[in-house]
């Protein structure tokens, strides 16, 4: 069985950048495993990769870090487009808060006057009620 080595030690141990490894795990050049939550890489399976890459950056290589290149543009592209429609978004709810403010206001206006005119009628209901207006109507009927 291999030796798996945390990332942190592996870049120590072969003087490379824990980026680099990084990124070669990100070309699917190494694998990764989670050993008690630490990232950890296989010793044997980064000997056989840095042996390969002795013979200097081959064109394999540089194609897979463009294959890298493109794939982060894509999803940077769809970042892009989920956050333009999330401000689109915004933009219709802020314009929805506006209506509904102005339709509250309204409503407040409409509640002032309601009551305004309820206190009048209240005023003069004593003069206006169903029995003065049946005597009148049954005078008028005469």
């Amino acid at each position: 069985m291999s030796k798996c080595i945390s990332v942190e030690k592996a870049a120590v141990k072969y003087g490379i950048a824990k980026e680099v490894i990084w990124l070669w795990v990100e070309m699917k050049k190494l694998t990764v495993s989670y050993a008690k939550g630490i990232p950890a890489i296989d010793e044997k399976e980064i000997q056989e990769f840095l042996h390969w890459d002795k013979a200097g950056i081959t064109s394999e290589y540089i194609d897979t870090l463009e294959e890298l290149c493109a794939e982060k543009t894509r999803v940077c592209n769809m970042y892009a487009e989920i956050i333009n429609s999330q401000d689109r978004e915004l933009a219709l709810l802020r314009e929805k808060n506006a209506k509904i403010n102005e339709i509250q206001a309204i409503m407040k206006r409409l509640n002032v006057r309601i009551r305004d005119c309820k206190k009048e009628l209240a005023k003069h209901e004593r003069f206006v009620n169903a029995g003065w207006i049946k005597r009148l109507y049954s005078k008028w009927k005469r």
